[in-house]
């Protein structure tokens, strides 16, 4: 490591802006010469001012304990003579700098002589994989004690061992990639050069490249594991004179691997007759059942059988790290013979290399482009996948990624560096896989089948099966919306601009072709971006007069006969503006292509793939322009088009959206009927004991397929107990402040169980709003209050902040009624706040009802009861997901017991005993858990 002294500096503060008059409260230092801690320095200050109550419960910093300590005007000196020529290191540089700056200035010194290095942002670029960069997050990740965040001492010296694990990882870096970074330096936060350039003359010594790598250009990629292996000795194998279900000893001899689960060998063994007799079937696996290896087993047996692979389909990325990282490794333990998996995702989540050669030396001084640049430098030298899902890239390294993605442009047949893409090693890795793991919105795209076919699969599992046919109508229906117009429009740019336009207009004029074209591509362009805006804001004014919704975020206007007014026929009007004119430039595109032919062959490579570039812009807003066309003025049979728009957010925040109407039919056609076998699996597809709903939802009618309802072997009449209150107020709409004031009234006496952890599942997001604000004006709330939308960040960022807290209460909608597990004592008690019936406005819901309607059929019955119980069932699964757990669901919702429908989901209920109390009889029923379970 280079001579340079490091100081590593954290600042508790009374607020976050010194310029406000905040002030710190502790200060502490941490000193690092060669690569060693020689010096710690640790005081409070006294900010003569007093500390607000959350600096103090957040810190636990009191003004008791700074009363009696200095200013910091009378530790200046030392803290100036600590830094001055040494190099300030801190997490988020410009909080901690702005302080100890400010207070320096005020105590008379002048500017600080001193590098600066951003741990968060070194983090970022040299651990690209973590999910998190907070100090706690990356402590957790590195395995390092951190006894007291928030307290400075502590959080410098946490600060500084991160950074020492930093230095040992760009220290493995191969040379070119730290010369590489090194470049990229000069845009970023952290002064880096001296640091790099001392690791960069510490490695120049060894110039060959270290084993296991493979330089790229200027960047080095892991070397990749042979892909081609013999197929009879690890690949699938055809084996017809003895079946391999036999010569493993059969299904008996494998479940004794396994524990013994009735409901999971009744699974096997379904699964295995659907396939052996070419049937479709659908199977309701309850929890607990072990649902996941009861078609896994008898899928890697067919796949061995009949030397075709098996296609396993879920809906969340989730469920497919599950099946590869868990229960796949489980069921090759128990195999006499090798079983390969493998992910199958689309072309857009690989990153090209060909493409990421070029981009990385264009010049960029976009900060986000530049870290992500450098993350994906560092993780090329570990991934063996390439896939964007491994890499936490920061919000604007999206648009880097696009360009850098794989795509049909990607290679041409010969290009020597073929044999290393990622895309292409996804594809052989298929191949030879005995089960391909993929997701619904893929398997039902032409690149899938493309893809899927090349492996001749025929036989299909679908995991999460409830999902399949409204995936099926978003993969079957098209969308234009103004951001991703925009993206394009502002990837070409005006020549004015730094954009793909002027960069293509200087290749002409260089190659000496004419560039006149340019001057009349730069003022369409002019226009297009005035009119998409024009537009955009005329459809978001059209939705906002005729939804006048306050209190609404997302507005949804419905399309039909009855728009036909003056107002839509603006709307319409502009549309066919628009379409023109992305036609008109399309065609302008074409006439400067064709005065390039004769030249093109001479181009250089970068020069070919700028235009690539160019032309992959083009040809997406050409269809752009046919998706709007289609929208606007192809009006298809049995299709529902609706807008959306963002109430508060830009005014031009609008999509336009078309879906079928009955997906099963497309489902049928194009899915169902070319395949030989398709098992359907979820653990709710059954309506009142009938798979009658689903099979007609999903276009099996015709296929008579094979059913099998599995129940759960919990005993949930010991582990679970269904409270229904008796006394809360009627629904009469979202926004009832009855109803809201009881809703928060029974959150709060829940939240006073000891250690209770409650999940309390909304179907509106602002219902969720106006309960978390009054339950946040309580100032006794027992415990944290977390709300998705509201608190938090991302639902998985609310969800890992609930699973950390020991006494909790979680607000949430949609993402949280299915799909996520909080086993054991991460959730005590589920609430559900409103039974999950789709709003009557949702424009498919709507266009749905009016066909039952059409049909003679009740709409509620047809359409709105099934869906709401398959939902409700998801919901009340989230709290039991193993034998050991147990807790109480409360119903908030009365309809459940006074509606003539509320007996559907009584019956949809878990057998588990059913109580109605009063709010008193559960005030008793809580204090009764208390007294059982003291602290």
């Amino acid at each position: 490591m280079n001579n340079q002294r490091y100081v590593v500096i954290d600042v508790e503060t009374t607020g976050n802006s010194p310029k406000k008059g905040d002030k710190i409260i502790q200060i502490a230092a941490v000193v690092i010469e060669n690569g060693q801690i020689t010096e710690r320095f640790s005081k409070y200050i006294n900010p003569n001012q007093p500390i607000p109550a959350f600096i103090e419960q957040l810190t636990g910093i009191t003004n008791e304990m700074v009363e009696h300590e200095e200013p910091f005007s009378a530790i200046a000196e030392d803290i100036y003579r600590l830094l001055n020529n040494s190099c300030f290191i801190a997490h988020n540089i410009h909080f901690d700098l702005g302080f100890v700056e400010y207070e320096l200035k005020r105590a008379g010194f002048g500017e600080l002589e001193c590098d600066v290095l951003d741990t968060v942002e070194l983090a970022r670029i040299v651990f690209p994989r973590f999910d998190g960069y907070k100090l706690t997050e990356l402590s957790e990740e590195l395995k390092l004690e951190h006894e007291n965040p928030h307290r400075a001492d502590s959080d410098a010296e946490v600060t500084a061992f991160i950074f020492l694990h930093m230095i040992d990882r760009l220290k493995q870096l191969p040379l070119p990639v730290l010369k590489a970074i090194r470049r990229l330096s000069w845009h970023l936060i952290s002064d880096a050069q001296e640091l790099l350039d001392s690791l960069i003359i510490e490695k120049d010594s060894r110039t060959d490249l270290e084993a296991g790598y493979i330089k790229v250009g200027s960047f080095v990629i892991k070397a990749p594991e042979s892909i081609h292996e013999e197929p009879e000795e690890e690949g699938r194998s055809v084996k017809k004179d003895t079946l391999i279900w036999e010569e493993a000893g059969g299904l008996s001899s494998l479940q004794k691997h396994f524990e013994n689960r009735e409901g999971q060998t009744k699974m096997m063994k379904e699964v295995w007759t659907a396939f052996d007799n070419h049937e479709h079937a659908l199977i309701e696996a309850a929890t607990g059942i072990g649902k996941t290896l009861g078609y896994l087993v008898p899928a890697a047996v067919h796949a061995k059988q009949t030397g075709k692979p098996v296609v396993i389909s879920t809906f969340t990325t989730l469920l497919q790290q599950q099946i590869l990282n868990r229960d796949i490794p489980l069921m090759v333990k128990i195999f006499p013979f090798p079983v390969k998996a493998a992910v199958l995702k689309g072309r857009s989540h690989y990153l090209c290399i060909r493409k990421f050669e070029h981009i990385l030396h264009e010049d960029d001084d976009n900060y986000d482009a530049v870290l992500a640049k450098a993350q994906i430098l560092v993780w090329l030298t570990d991934t063996e996948t390439g896939d964007l899902s491994e890499i936490n890239l920061p919000s604007g390294g999206k648009r880097l990624w696009d360009r850098i993605a794989y795509d049909h442009q990607s290679f041409a047949r010969t290009h020597p560096i073929r044999e290393l893409c990622f895309y292409e090693r996804a594809k052989e890795k298929a191949k030879q896989a005995d089960m391909i793991i993929t997701n619904h919105a893929l398997l039902l795209t032409g690149e899938a089948s493309q893809r899927v076919h090349t492996v001749d699969a025929d036989t299909f599992i679908i995991d999460e099966a409830h999902h399949f046919e409204r995936v099926a109508g978003e993969q079957y229906g098209t969308r234009a919306d103004y951001v991703s117009l925009h993206k394009k429009l502002m990837q070409l740019g005006t020549l004015k601009q730094k954009g793909l336009l002027k960069r293509a207009e200087r290749l002409f004029r260089s190659a000496g072709i004419s560039a006149d074209s340019f001057f009349q591509m730069d003022e369409r362009l002019s226009l297009l971006f005035e009119e998409s805006d024009m537009f955009f804001t005329a459809v978001h004014s059209f939705v906002k007069r005729r939804k006048p919704k306050n209190d609404l975020n997302r507005l949804l206007y419905k399309v039909g006969p009855e728009n036909e007014n003056r107002a839509w026929n603006r709307l319409v009007e502009g549309a066919r503006r628009l379409c023109s004119m992305l036609f008109d430039m399309h065609e302008l595109f074409v006439e400067q292509m064709e005065n390039l032919d004769e030249k093109s062959m001479s181009f250089t490579s970068r020069q070919a793939f700028l235009l690539e570039e160019y032309q992959s812009c083009m040809n997406h807003l050409k269809k752009y322009g046919e998706k709007l066309g289609r929208l606007f003025f192809e009006h298809v049979k049995d299709e529902v088009v609706w807008i959306e728009i963002d109430a508060k957010g830009a005014k031009n925040a609008a999509s336009v959206y078309a879906q079928p109407l009955d997906a099963g039919e497309m489902l049928a056609d194009r899915f169902f009927t070319e395949k030989k076998s398709v098992v359907m699996t979820s653990a709710t597809l059954v309506v009142e004991n009938s798979f009658s709903y689903m099979i007609k939802k999903l276009g099996l009618s015709d296929f008579y397929p094979r059913t099998l309802q599995i129940e759960s072997p919990f005993s949930y009449d010991k582990r679970m107990k269904i409270m229904i209150p008796k006394d809360i107020s009627p629904i009469k709409n979202d926004q009832s402040e009855d109803y809201i004031h009881d809703v928060a009234l029974y959150i709060k006496l829940l939240a006073k169980q000891q250690n209770a952890k409650a999940l309390v599942l909304f179907t509106s997001h602002d219902m969720l709003r106006a309960v978390y604000h009054a339950l946040k004006n309580e100032a006794d709330f027992p415990c944290q209050l977390l709300a998705q939308g509201v608190s938090g960040g991302s639902p998985a960022k609310v969800m890992k902040l609930f699973k950390s807290y020991q006494h909790a209460v979680l607000l949430g909608t949609n993402h949280f009624w299915e799909g996520v597990d909080f086993p054991g004592d991460e959730l005590t008690t589920l609430v559900i706040a409103r039974l999950p019936f789709r709003p009557p406005d949702h424009p498919v819901e709507s266009a749905k009802c009016e066909r039952a309607k059409r049909r003679g059929e009740s709409p509620f019955q047809a359409v709105s009861l099934p869906e709401a119980v398959l939902a409700f069932r998801q919901g009340i699964g989230r709290l039991l997901r193993s034998e050991e757990d147990s807790g109480t669901v409360v119903i908030l919702d009365r309809r459940i017991r006074t509606s003539s429908y509320g007996r559907v989901f009584m019956k949809a209920l878990p057998p588990a005993p059913v109580e109605e109390p009063t709010f008193l009889e559960m005030e008793a029923y809580i204090s009764g858990l208390n007294v059982k379970k003291p602290h």
